[in-house]
């Protein structure tokens, strides 16, 4: 029968639950918008009502969860930081002790590079970096085997990876962060400040995300193109700067940003290999998520089934 585990990915935006076997296979899964502006004991509410429809009927061995924010691994806390904005919250023990079931507690994308390297594109890989590009932008690393998780958990955070000493403002209060350039808030901040969007059919969209720049550079709008190529070139940096640093055999890219804008993958997949030092080409494979929206979900239940 397998062992299962709830595995449950908590974005800015939406939060995704599913049941998972030790396999890594989804049996049943879940969707619905993260009511941030509830705060924890909201968010909370909506992860145990999420793991009571994903565990009914199943012997679960625990509950994996990977949220958008900074995670103390080893007092199991969710950080104060730029994507939910709350207190320092003992999240993991609350959440243990709402479901009565064991849970590991990691960033959202470490979980979403766990789901790939297990059981998605980095499967049979020891060295991978991952660079998920959505609402924000995140990142893990596994490095000769292992989860690169610094002094309490909080590494991997490639979103934060400066691209121009004197840029936009990030979220974390820095300016030139590649997510300032390349993320969906960080796109549509950059229109929203831009000259030409009085002429852009942006100024007309019902909502300014990354989903808007997307269909707006399906169309040749010129404000689009332009913050799709700046984007491009700051994840491009960015990317060369981390294969730079840790040599892995394999990049994966992946969110709802790098799969949905025309044409972003292609020049990141392309380009990055040809910024990134010549000895570490050889050997270096681009590639995108395999396990698209389920990576965070699968990686998460991994973790809860064999943790790192």
């Amino acid at each position: 029968m397998g062992r299962f585990a709830v595995g449950i990915d908590i974005g800015r935006t939406n939060i995704r639950a599913g049941l998972v076997n030790d396999k890594g296979e989804v049996l049943r899964s879940i969707k619905e918008r993260t009511d941030a502006a509830g705060g924890f004991l909201r968010v909370e509410e909506q992860v145990a009502a999420a793991f009571g429809r994903m565990a009914q009927g199943r012997e679960v061995a625990g509950a994996g969860v990977g949220i958008a924010g900074q995670c103390d691994a080893v007092r199991g806390v969710v950080r104060c930081g730029p994507n939910l904005f709350w207190p320092d919250v003992p999240f993991r023990d609350r959440l243990a002790d709402a479901l009565g079931v064991p849970v590991t507690l990691r960033n959202d994308v470490v979980m979403a590079t766990v789901g790939e390297w297990r059981h998605g594109a980095g499967l049979g890989c020891n060295d991978v970096v991952a660079l998920f590009v959505g609402t924000g932008i995140g990142g893990g690393a596994i490095v000769n085997g292992r989860l690169l998780e610094g002094r309490s958990g909080c590494g991997g955070h490639f979103g934060h990876v400066s691209v121009q000493l004197d840029g936009p403002l990030c979220g974390c209060g820095r300016p030139g962060c590649v997510e300032a350039y390349a993320s969906g808030c960080g796109l549509a901040a950059r229109a929203l400040n831009d000259e030409g969007l009085s002429s852009s059919s942006l100024s007309s969209a019902a909502k300014l995300d990354g989903a808007a720049v997307a269909r707006a550079v399906a169309e040749g709008d010129e404000l689009a193109i332009r913050l799709r190529d700046d984007a491009a070139a700051a994840l491009t940096s960015a990317l060369a700067s981390i294969i730079n640093c840790l040599e892995p055999e394999m990049a994966i890219l992946g969110g709802a940003v790098m799969d949905g804008l025309p044409g972003l993958y292609e020049r990141c997949a392309a380009e990055a290999v040809e910024k990134c030092l010549p000895s570490h080409r050889d050997h270096l494979a681009v590639t995108r998520s395999v396990l698209g929206d389920m990576a965070g979900v699968i990686g998460s239940a991994s973790m809860a089934l064999e943790p790192l």
